[in-house]
């Protein structure tokens, strides 16, 4: 039990955020990028920076941080990911839920063999 909970604790922090550019990959193509939309700006300085995009312009990207304006080149930019932690915390939850009824069912299901067995005078235990 304890190594399926860590497990899916990993898969969760893992699975945080997902790459929606990436410079090696696809340069020059910012498709999947949304203006209004949040997302962590990877530089070739090795910074992060996370802030939600107003306007894509020709050269750069300007967005918005705590109230102050940012805009980034897009020749310094390595990658970009967009957060998605609630959809990790949900999965992780409903995958804990549904562990711990596949527990409780299986237990359940080992009670009434060892009733039904006994019944009939049989030692299934």
């Amino acid at each position: 039990m304890k190594r399926v909970l860590a497990i899916s604790v990993m898969i969760s922090i893992a699975s945080c955020s997902s790459l929606k550019y990436s410079s090696a990959k696809n340069p020059d193509n910012y498709k999947k990028i949304k203006t209004g939309d949040k997302y962590t700006f990877h530089q070739t300085d090795g910074s992060k920076i996370p802030m939600t995009i107003s306007s894509i312009a020709k050269d750069s990207i300007i967005g918005t941080r705590k109230k102050e304006r940012i805009s980034i080149a897009k020749t310094n930019i390595t990658e970009i990911r967009k957060d998605r932690t609630a959809v990790a915390v949900v999965a992780t939850a409903g995958g804990v839920a549904a562990l711990t009824t596949l527990v409780v069912v299986m237990t359940k299901a080992t009670d009434v063999v060892a009733d039904t067995a006994a019944a009939f005078g049989s030692d299934a235990n």
